[in-house]
């Protein structure tokens, strides 16, 4: 076997004995992502609502039609 495909083969498993050994890498950034799709529905949520309150007080005005 040549140095070139030893340094390589051993390069690999020193990368992917690196990512079994980080299980948990990334768990912070899904968690974050997670968060913000949560409050971005809570906000789209509220602001439904104060459209509908502000459309059925704006069909009460009388228009003098």
């Amino acid at each position: 076997m040549s140095t070139i495909s030893r340094e390589t083969r051993s390069a690999l498993r020193g990368r992917i004995r690196t990512l079994f050994a980080e299980s948990e890498r990334g768990a912070v950034t899904l968690e974050q992502v997670l968060w913000a799709a949560g409050i971005g529905i809570v906000a789209v949520a509220v602001i439904a609502g104060i459209v509908a309150i502000i459309n059925s007080f704006a069909a009460q005005i009388p228009t003098g039609l």
